[in-house]
């Protein structure tokens, strides 16, 4: 009689903005496809059940407790969820096997005494799982004891059946709701060639990138067409790193969508580089509705820092190059920084939001906060003790939607540094809230690139004034501003949140600017005003002008027109001469759109820069 096996990876629902989509479980899909080549194994071992979604803990134990072995493919979004399904498991059948996996088990087991701490797991695997998955099926079909740690390596080669190509989801498919949205995960290469200290990925797996066979990547993609997959996540670390076979897979990508309909929306984390192969790339992505732009991780500016984390970014030439050229091809671009990384202080930190504004980034700028991921080396006790890292634990950070079983995930997020203690911490999110919700949503964002362009103003001497003028304010915009420092101060002591989810609070404040749009413009001009521009009479109201119509608010009225002496707009985009005979300026979103759906596309397409007048002459 075969052995029954349970694969277990759940993972919350998210979609391309429906939320919907349920995530068919890749990891575990891969390890049973591999496993299954071995005919021992497809011999002696049967999948009872492989579980997708997360429900009712009570309820899921109930329908596996009676099976040979489990095996958990653990992430940060499933941790507590797996541990707690793993107690019960064991609790009700102790003779059960229970295997962990995946990038939140601990590569430290004995100083972190995990056994000890997780009695109710019997053996883990870590790192690449293929192999250990294999070795540990065959210790238990020989019946002998399953070490307490299996240490995978490297493959050779890639030559993994797909779990898609090979049924493996084909019975989960056919019994889920027929309303059931689906998710999918490609791999087209695996490996991370940096060391980044505070990923869990790099400082992992440092290694070379090994290539999956180009026949399989178009036959799963295929695949994901044929059935409706809405959702592509590719899961390679730096995709773009090899544009010829990365343009081949865009390419079919779009040929499938044409065809198909599906996939509806494809993410992926892509490679620090300026070339035009990779904007070729991600142009095919915006043009196919797949993705709302080009995503660049710098995480810090500075020097030290970075050589602290141990990451190489791009040179500020070249970050130069590519804002540049998605500024004039109009590709949307992203950027984001990481606050609390060590060496950071309040200065680097203002420096670094502003250098990326200086390089030619006036789009979005998300300031994430680092994390203390399990096997970051950045999480290590001695980096923690020699940096003097403070953190809280955070529930819910993670979370999907519609779930069925009450419990909360956790992630464990820096408050303070030896270099940068908690209340500098406090004002370093706070000076990203103003730099995003002033200069990235439009509201000051004219006068400083005039400003820059016309008097050589840097931009952290415009934004180092509105700072001030911010926590001197008696109105509206220090209001705000003391709402979200109560909200951060809170959230740092505690864990626990009112109202808004950690990176997304600058976001979020954009409401409340809308609501009051005609004190924050007023604010803005008494901050900047005709003497401290430093501009003639003329000039000045012109600008001031411009600068209120350049910001759409949720009562802006469509098709509007303005006139203008000048043609700051292009001006501010790269031409010399701003002079010009009277333009007409003519706002570039046709459709009226008020009340919540303004705010939904404001959050959703920030990185569209929707939201702020798009003129053209």
């Amino acid at each position: 009689m075969k052995k029954k096996i349970v694969l277990v990876q759940p993972n919350f629902k998210i979609g391309g903005g429906s939320f919907t989509g349920y995530w068919l479980p890749y990891s575990v899909g891969c390890l049973w496809s591999y496993a299954s080549q071995h005919s021992w194994v497809t011999d002696e071992f049967e999948v009872q059940d492989i579980i997708y979604k997360r429900e009712a803990p009570g309820q899921l134990v109930d329908r596996i407790q009676d099976c040979a072995v489990v095996f958990f493919s653990c992430y940060m979004w499933n941790w507590e969820y797996n541990k707690h399904v793993a107690e019960q498991l064991k609790e009700r059948n102790p003779s059960i096997t229970i295997v962990f996996g995946g990038p939140q088990v601990t590569t430290r087991p004995e100083e972190e005494k995990f056994f000890l701490n997780h009695p109710y797991v019997d053996s883990i695997s870590l790192t690449e799982g293929e192999e250990s998955f294999v070795a540990i099926l065959d210790a238990i079909r020989k019946d002998h004891a399953l070490q307490d740690v299996y240490e995978g390596r490297r493959l050779d080669n890639l030559e993994i059946p797909s779990p898609y190509l090979t049924g493996v989801f084909d019975k989960i498919m056919e019994e889920a709701d027929p309303n059931h949205v689906w998710n999918g995960t490609l791999e087209t290469n695996r490996g991370c060639p940096f060391a980044c200290t505070f990923c869990d990925w790099g400082s992992l797996t440092y290694a070379k990138i090994k290539k999956f066979p180009m026949p399989k990547v178009l036959q799963e993609l295929t695949w994901m067409a044929e059935n409706e997959i809405d959702y592509v996540t590719i899961a390679d670390a730096n995709f773009g790193v090899f544009t010829d076979r990365d343009l081949q897979v865009t390419e079919t990508l779009v040929d499938l969508q044409n065809q198909y309909g599906f996939p509806k929306v494809v993410d992926a984390t892509w490679y620090k580089n300026s070339s035009d192969e990779i904007l070729e790339i991600v142009k095919k992505f915006i043009s196919s509705g797949f993705n709302r732009g080009l995503t660049l991780s710098v995480q810090s500016m500075d020097m030290d820092v970075l050589e602290e984390i141990k990451r190489r970014n791009m040179e500020m030439s070249d970050l130069k190059m590519i804002f540049d050229k998605c500024n004039k091809e109009g590709i949307p671009s992203y950027t984001e920084l990481i606050l609390g990384l060590p060496l950071e202080t309040f200065d680097t930190w203002k420096s670094g939001l502003c250098e990326v504004i200086e390089a030619g980034q006036h789009n979005a700028i998300e300031s994430w906060l680092a994390q203390l991921l399990e096997n970051a080396h950045m999480n290590l006790p001695s980096e923690i003790e020699k940096h003097g890292i403070t953190s809280v634990i955070v529930e819910d950070y993670i979370s999907g939607f519609e779930e069925e079983d009450n419990i909360s995930e956790k992630v464990n997020l820096v408050t303070g540094t030896k270099h940068m203690p908690t209340d500098k911490f406090i004002d370093s999110w706070l000076y990203a809230w103003m730099i995003n919700n002033f200069h990235n949503f439009g509201w000051s964002q004219v006068i400083a690139r005039f400003l820059r362009m016309h008097n050589n103003v840097s931009y952290i001497n415009t934004y180092d004034v509105l700072w001030e003028a911010i926590q001197n304010d008696t109105g509206i915009v220090n209001q705000l501003f003391e709402e979200a420092k109560g909200k951060i101060t809170h959230y740092l002591a505690t864990g626990k949140s009112e109202n808004f989810s950690g990176h997304t609070l600058m976001w979020e404040a954009q409401k409340d600017f809308h609501l009051h749009s005609d004190k924050v413009l007023k604010f803005v001009k008494d901050v900047f005003t005709e003497e401290h521009c430093n501009l003639d009479a003329d000039l000045y109201y012109n600008l001031i002008a411009f600068q209120q119509d350049y910001t759409t608010t949720a009562t802006t009225e469509y098709p509007f027109q303005a006139t203008y002496k000048y043609n700051f707009f292009e001006y501010i985009n790269g031409i010399e001469d701003f002079n010009s005979n009277e333009p007409v300026y003519t706002v570039d979103i046709a459709e009226p759109v008020t009340g919540d759906e303004y705010y939904n596309r404001l959050y959703f397409r920030r990185r569209q820069g929707w939201g702020k007048s798009l003129f053209s002459v």
